[in-house]
């Protein structure tokens, strides 16, 4: 036994080592449990009426179809727990967030812990397992690559999804050596199918399992067959479930979605080797890496070979080096639900799409470590093995601890994102904060950056100007929009916003003619439009067309109720048009619903002293 085997092997280091890791991660996110709710936590936890009750389960377990959550009814019940212990208290989540981590990365643990005692890898790594184990478990925990997974609490998909990817593949290894081994199998299978009701990435997991079973339990897999296909049947039921949850995602996912399979795995190429990056060097974590972009090969030569290579380098060390082949497929088999070749038009990337595949890094890194130093057999590595393991965690975790502090507010994120990785999506959303926080022309100023790659900025861009009455600039905005959209279904109620404002601010100009026009074309997209027929026939009374205000007026009380200041100016139509009854009626109705409105009593009590 080598002195680096003696020094590591301790007996009954497991409790310990359990407690380290809890410790670890306790204190790594503590500054992040008063994090405010963010963007997608609106949906998910602030106007979710779905976890605002435990019973009946039915509706618990039915998340809004509107939200992310849409597929993932075993996340909203988790969120109606914490609903039920705290209100909207953002603690509340927050720890249960930073939980889910901690029991992640002690189930993790134990994974790795019972792999290297299995019988392939038993006389080289198991009296050195718990300390190897618990290296990977700690770097893996408080990696700041998580911070994303744990802080933002919405990812908490990711979070539950990972708990039942790793409890399924350890209770399948349970399985394999337990003498109860139908219960550690039926524990897998329950477990594969909560995990799918987190998020459908765990589809992947049965892929895993059999795997696993090939490389450390079996010589091949007629064997693994043999002796697993009962655990194996019950895993590939979950693709029936998953494949219903693909059901509740609407069409930004997928081969019928506006970005092609090649540009996005081009595009996919860039962002896993970033990922890589981040993963030896993470002191730039972005949020919102935006939508993907249209790239050809050229573009992305270096990450694409980098990508295919170690791609090439897994499938031949599967046959050669096994064990380290299983690391690799690890990684790419979880990065390819998101990160290959079917298209996510909302997200190009996510660094919690590296939640679980990091492990594969970190194991495979944590190991050749090890063997390096077993091989130098020299007294001083071992104590520099352990002093080089407590740098890297605190670094790790001092820099986790900075990233948390980015959550604290809006602002704080989105700045990093627009600093880190600039796109149009992340200014148009930092442009927002920015106005809530009454920082108008900073707002204005992202606005104006973001208007390049994101046509939505435009059109709000064109209504603050509005709103500053700035109409000259505001008109050229919009109508720049509308030429940018033009043809897209889904745009059709933007570009009648749009032709909306433009009608208003060609009004505040006295160019009635021009804004009757711009008005008359929003209603050909929406004729029963009762807000548009409203504004239009305020333009048409101003400019003394009072049949074609009556006209529009009562189209607009048909499409809603009516208002003092519409059923008042209708009177005043008919009053010009010699329909006095009428009149007296409408401004009768309007003083119905605000008695105090002045200019229908005025009118009101004129028409009625007027002689027949």
């Amino acid at each position: 036994m080598s002195q680096l085997h003696r020094y590591i092997n301790t007996r009954n280091v497991t409790p310990a080592a359990s407690c380290l890791i809890v410790l670890a991660g306790a204190l790594t996110y503590a500054n992040s449990l008063s994090g405010p709710l963010l963007f997608d936590d609106q949906s998910s936890i602030l106007t979710n009426a779905q976890i605002r009750h435990l019973w009946p389960l039915v509706e618990t377990f039915t998340p809004p179809r509107d939200s992310v959550l849409a597929s993932r009814p075993i996340v909203n019940f988790s969120f109606a727990i914490n609903y039920a212990i705290g209100g909207l208290s953002v603690r509340g989540y927050h720890i249960g967030n930073v939980t889910l981590h901690i029991v992640n990365a002690l189930v993790l643990f134990g994974i790795i812990r019972r792999t290297l005692t299995t019988s392939k890898l038993r006389d080289r790594f198991a009296t050195a397992s718990d300390g190897i184990a618990l290296a990977c478990a700690l770097i893996w925990m408080v990696h700041p690559l998580q911070t994303e997974s744990v802080d933002y609490v919405t990812q908490r998909t990711e979070l539950m999804m990972g708990l039942f990817y790793l409890l399924t593949l350890y209770c399948a290894i349970r399985a394999m050596t337990s003498s109860r081994a139908d219960r550690w199998q039926g524990a897998a299978i329950v477990s594969c199918l909560l995990g799918v009701g987190c998020k459908e990435s765990m589809a992947t997991a049965p892929l895993i399992v059999v795997l696993y079973d090939r490389i450390f339990f079996c010589d091949s897999m007629r064997e693994a067959w043999r002796r697993r296909r009962g655990l194996y049947a019950g895993l590939a039921a979950s693709w029936l479930e998953a494949a219903a949850m693909l059901t509740s995602h609407n069409n930004t996912v997928g081969f019928g979605a506006s970005v092609s399979a090649w540009t996005y795995l081009l595009n996919q190429a860039q962002m896993i080797a970033h990922y890589l990056q981040l993963t030896v060097w993470p002191h730039a974590l972005v949020l919102d890496y935006g939508s993907p972009r249209s790239l050809v090969l050229m573009d992305v030569l270096p990450q694409a070979a980098l990508v295919a290579g170690l791609v090439v380098l897994t499938v031949v060390a599967l046959f050669v080096r096994p064990m380290a082949g299983f690391l690799g497929a690890w990684f790419f088999i979880g990065l390819a639900p998101t990160s290959s070749f079917v298209p996510i038009v909302s997200e190009v990337g996510a660094e919690r799409r590296m939640y679980l595949p990091l492990a594969a890094v970190v194991v495979l890194v944590v190991i050749a470590a090890y063997q390096f130093l077993e091989k130098r057999q020299r007294h001083a590595a071992i104590p520099a093995a352990v002093v080089s393991l407590a740098v890297v965690v605190v670094a790790l975790a001092y820099t986790t601890v900075q990233r948390n502090r980015d959550y604290a507010s809006p602002v704080s994120l989105l700045q990093t994102s627009v600093d880190r990785w600039p796109h149009g999506r992340a200014r148009f959303n930092f442009a927002t904060v920015l106005k809530q926080q009454g920082r108008g022309d900073d707002a204005m100023a992202q606005l104006r950056l973001a208007v390049a790659d994101n046509p939505q900025a435009q059109y709000v861009l064109g209504s603050e100007l509005y709103d500053r009455g700035q109409f000259d600039e505001a008109i050229s905005e919009l109508r720049a929009f509308i030429a940018r959209v033009a043809g897209h279904a889904a745009s059709r109620y933007d570009i009648i916003a749009s032709r909306n404002l433009i009608g208003l601010c060609l009004a505040q100009q006295r160019k009635l003619t021009e804004a009757v026009d711009e008005f008359q074309l929003a209603l050909q997209l929406d004729p029963e439009n009762a807000g548009l027929h409203g504004n239009l026939a305020f333009i048409l009374l101003q400019d003394r067309n009072f049949e074609g205000a009556r006209q529009h007026y009562e189209a607009s009380i048909r499409g809603q109720a009516g208002n003092a200041f519409v059923l008042t100016n209708l009177g005043v139509a008919l009053q010009e048009l010699g329909q006095f009854g009428e009149a007296k009626e409408r401004f009768r109705q309007a003083l119905a619903i605000d008695r105090n409105y002045a200019e229908a009593r005025i009118r009101l009590e004129r028409l009625e002293l007027r002689k027949p």
